[in-house]
């Protein structure tokens, strides 16, 4: 479960609050308990010296291994249960079995109070992700009807669901840091099928509110909940997984199947993420959606608050209700080339809670605001040429971006370099060596990145270069290079997940060639609004592959706000960090730089001889499949999808193309970017003395 819920994150947009809570005069439930059950409650276990379930639409608990039962005065709970798992043959954990009450489709709250001890950090920790409950899936635990758990490594909460049927885990997430070992929480999860939110409660032992958190979910895409025949268990992640065990204590945990009434801050949506900014524009506009939790409450008022000066000082501006009830708009006004804006929105209500987004991790490593800076076009952000042939490397471009080095020495040079003089040594008995850039002005719609590599190693999964949207985060990110299984070269990026009309929740681009150790080449991957681009040249600078992504107008790039990292993809242990020399980074905020690919290598020796166009694979496909074909020489070609009555399905390709050999993937949509519906397809080569056509078979 765990890898795959680290790659699942995009599936919904994860929004944070920070909150002031004022005494509120309307009556609401008392958080945390002890509670009585009603006709809503479908599990009610207070842990008083037994595992009795106060619900009558759900069994007693039964528990495995070591299990004890200790007061919780300080909450005024009388006993909590103690789950004993400081070794991993403990095996400790409570089980109820499973009833069709258990098994959650529409409206919910889910609830409890844990107490970790020991947190892993890793998957090979049996405590990395330690769950209070969940209802595991049927196949595999990690398709759950439902779950609220906690990860060790970045000690934030997750809570969420699968989708029936799908690759889909709707959720909503704390910022880094919330958790802390030692210390109770109170952990509320609440599914609200009327405005298709998820919220994400977490209070401290004074049952105070210390995180407030949000996801929106798609109403046709992210329903229904999978219903699942296992047990709902406490402690433990359900059968088959290894890392989900919890040691520590739990108390009062209730499941039921409404939206409780409790003191909910307003709830804010979809707030916009302004990107970088031409010094063009006359103001920046950003928007959200803000609601009172209440069906009779009322927002009072909601402000941009903005800094220019690095946080020292804060302006306010209102933000007014458009015609659309609870959309909420407001202007940042025009700043110079240069400046970094900074800024996070607050909303009240009428009884005076308040809510404001986004906020830090309780560690305070996550940044309490969005930021994006005001550039000039077309210009270079980046320029690490490694000239400077000691100390930190300087960036050169016209930014001067401040460098920063990692690792456990100084950094080393090489002599034996791509361009000019010298290049950079990550060297193989310091593996946690890397180079990281926090410049704002390296996060954009359009880019062009470019950079030379020389491999002692091509472990799958080192990040050569990446821009992640948080720290912490190597997964998703702005745009990102790194090695895949059998030496191959990968570039993707995250997909914005507020994208209206998005397809994918990644683009992406597998080359096909094998990277061979000890020799030099450099990459380009470039993306603007018609088609991402990813090419591999040899140590001659000549093209030896291609990739597109064509679908890159409707999926945006996500806007990240983390350094970029040249040599480590965020393990800060030193996992998977790059081997091998870097040379001549060069980063543009645009996908057509002026010095971009200065053509391909003509020798006839180097170049394919033939025009081929290769069958798709995999055929039958879904939802991807790839297409290859080989150009003896630079021409315009085009790629193109039909349906069967001969009507235009999908541009792939329609452009200018030097000779090489190309990859282009079709992830089964048309050119709005919607999906197609199963069948056959026939997809055709045009250049300028060569005509094929192939077909392919799309199940859906």
């Amino acid at each position: 479960m765990t890898e795959i819920l680290h790659r699942t994150f995009p599936f919904s947009l994860v929004i944070f609050f920070l909150l002031g809570i004022s005494n509120s005069s309307f009556a609401q439930e008392q958080i945390g308990g002890p509670y009585t059950p009603d006709s809503n409650t479908v599990l009610l276990m207070h842990f008083d010296g037994n595992l009795q379930n106060e619900s009558q639409f759900s069994a007693d608990g039964v528990g495995y291994g070591k299990l004890t039962y200790l007061s919780n005065a300080a909450l005024g709970l009388g006993q909590c249960l103690r789950i004993n798992n400081d070794a991993i043959s403990d095996s400790s954990y409570v089980s109820v079995a499973d009833t069709a009450a258990l098994n959650l489709k529409g409206n919910w709250t889910i609830e409890g109070w844990m107490n970790v001890f020991t947190y892993g950090t890793s998957s090979s920790d049996w405590r990395w992700v330690p769950r209070l409950v969940i209802k595991a899936g049927d196949e595999v635990f990690w398709r759950p009807n439902y779950f609220v758990e906690n990860w060790g490594s970045n000690r934030f909460f997750s809570t969420g669901y699968n989708v029936e049927g799908q690759d889909r885990w709707p959720q909503v997430n704390s910022p880094n840091n919330t958790l802390m070992p030692g210390k109770w929480f109170h952990l509320t999860f609440i599914r609200d099928t009327t405005r298709h939110i998820l919220i994400q409660m977490v209070h401290d032992d004074k049952r105070q509110l210390i995180s407030f958190n949000t996801a929106s979910y798609d109403p046709v895409l992210d329903v229904p909940p999978i219903q699942t025949k296992q047990p709902v268990t406490i402690g433990f992640a359900g059968q088959g997984s290894t890392d989900g065990w919890l040691d520590g204590f739990v108390d009062e945990i209730r499941i039921s199947n409404i939206v409780r009434n409790f003191a909910v801050p307003p709830i804010i949506t979809n707030l916009t993420q302004v990107p970088n900014q031409p010094d063009s524009v006359d103001n920046y506009s950003v928007e959200a959606d803000i609601m009172a939790f209440s069906s009779t409450g009322s927002i009072q008022s909601a402000e941009i608050h903005y800094s220019v000066d690095e946080g020292n000082t804060w302006q306010s501006t209102p933000m007014v209700m458009m015609v659309s009830q609870d959309h909420y708009v407001g202007l940042i006004p025009k700043q110079n080339f240069g400046t970094e804006v900074r800024y996070y929105i607050t909303a009240t209500d009428d009884q005076g809670l308040t809510a404001q987004q986004p906020i830090a991790g309780i560690g305070g490593q996550d940044f309490p605001y969005y930021s994006f800076v005001v550039y000039k076009p077309n210009i270079l952000v980046l320029h690490l040429n490694f000239e400077n042939g000691s100390g930190t490397p300087v960036d050169v471009s016209p930014l001067v971006n401040k460098v920063t080095t990692f690792g456990n020495r100084a950094p080393v040079y090489s002599t034996n370099a791509a361009e000019g003089k010298y290049s950079l040594l990550m060297p193989s008995d310091a593996d946690s060596a890397f180079l990281e850039v926090p410049s704002p002005f390296l996060t954009m719609k359009d880019f062009y990145v470019s950079f030379w590599f020389n491999a002692d190693s091509t472990l799958e999964y080192t990040r050569l270069l990446n821009r992640p949207i948080v720290r912490g985060n190597w997964y998703q990110n702005n745009y990102e290079i790194r090695f895949q299984p059998n030496a191959r070269i990968r570039a993707r990026y995250y997909v914005d997940p507020n994208a209206p009309n998005r397809t994918k929740d990644y683009s992406e681009i597998t080359l096909p060639d094998s990277i061979k150790l000890h020799s030099w080449y450099r990459v380009v991957y470039k993306r603007t609004d018609t088609a991402a681009v990813f090419m591999l040249f040899d140590s001659t600078n000549t093209m030896l592959s291609v990739g597109y992504d064509s679908s890159v107008a409707v999926n945006p790039p996500a806007i990240a706000n983390a350094p970029l990292r040249i040599g480590n993809g965020s393990n800060l242990n030193g996992r998977r960090g790059f081997r091998g020399l870097i040379d001549d980074v060069r980063i543009y905020n645009n996908g057509q730089a002026k010095n971009s690919v200065t053509g391909v290598n003509r020798d006839n020796t180097l170049v394919p001889a033939y025009y081929e166009l290769s069958q798709n694979y995999p055929n039958p496909f879904n939802p991807t499949t790839i297409i290859k074909f080989v150009i003896p020489k630079a021409q315009k070609i085009s790629l193109t999808v039909y349906d069967i009555l001969g009507r235009n399905v999908k541009t792939l390709i329609n452009d200018f193309t030097q000779a090489g050999k190309y990859t282009v993937s079709w992830d089964g949509t048309n050119n709005k970017g919607e999906r197609v519906a199963s069948g056959v397809y026939m997809y055709r080569l045009v250049a300028e003395d060569f005509v094929q056509t192939k077909k392919m078979v799309l199940l859906r």
